[in-house]
């Protein structure tokens, strides 16, 4: 039975996706033209442009996809937590060692931030931080929950401070990349509680886990 319409265009999105992700593994981003994605993944550069718009519209899709994938493992180890500090550390260890299925995430995420920042990026530059300022908004909601809670009292406007908390991780996790011995998940922890004021509550004290905030960082 011939396939339909919408299945071969679920084929296609898929293929260019998966060939951009190999091109921009083993060349960079600056490499991953729009042609040599199409050349990949057995289609036309037009494909590219009806299913994406663009190559920036292919790039951030493929975030958001291993995005996902991080923010549902995420979700998991922050519901098991029953403490502040067990909740930072979830944090911490889905950054410096998300699931196999998205293990070139983080990188990917500096990779996107240094190519939108080129001469000749503005468009993508502004749809980046467009996308940021909204998923910093959305985070900073989460950790009001948090600020509700009793568990914090953040120095600033939460959706702020948010900024201030992922932008620390991902430095973090830079470093661990580098040299994993160079920074170790209790000062991390340590680190996070200091920025965010965290307030002391018993360690046997359970709280419940606000769903929104494990989501958001997802979306970071």
């Amino acid at each position: 039975m011939p396939r339909t319409r919408q299945a071969r265009s679920v084929e296609t999105r898929a293929r260019l996706l998966s060939a951009a992700a190999a091109i921009i593994a083993e060349h960079g981003i600056e490499r991953a033209s729009v042609d040599a994605i199409a050349e990949r993944a057995e289609r036309t550069s037009g494909s590219l442009y009806g299913q994406f718009g663009s190559k920036d519209g292919l790039l951030v899709e493929l975030l958001d996809q291993s995005k996902d994938v991080v923010a549902e493992s995420m979700l998991v180890d922050i519901e098991a937590a029953t403490s502040l500090d067990e909740r930072l550390a979830a944090l911490w260890r889905n950054f410096a060692d998300p699931p196999p299925a998205a293990r070139d995430w983080v990188q990917f995420e500096h990779e996107m931030w240094v190519w939108a920042n080129r001469l000749g990026n503005e468009a993508a530059k502004d749809r980046l931080a467009t996308r940021y300022r909204d998923e910093f908004a959305t985070l900073g909601a989460a950790l009001d929950e948090w600020v509700d809670e009793g568990l914090i009292a953040p120095p600033g406007p939460t959706d702020l401070v948010a900024t201030v908390v992922v932008g620390t991780l991902l430095g973090l996790e830079m470093a661990y990349r580098l040299d994993p011995t160079a920074i170790d998940e209790r000062t991390v922890v340590s680190a996070l509680r200091g920025i965010l004021r965290a307030c002391d509550r018993g360690d046997d004290e359970a709280v419940a886990v606000p769903d929104r905030f494990a989501s958001a960082m997802g979306e970071i």
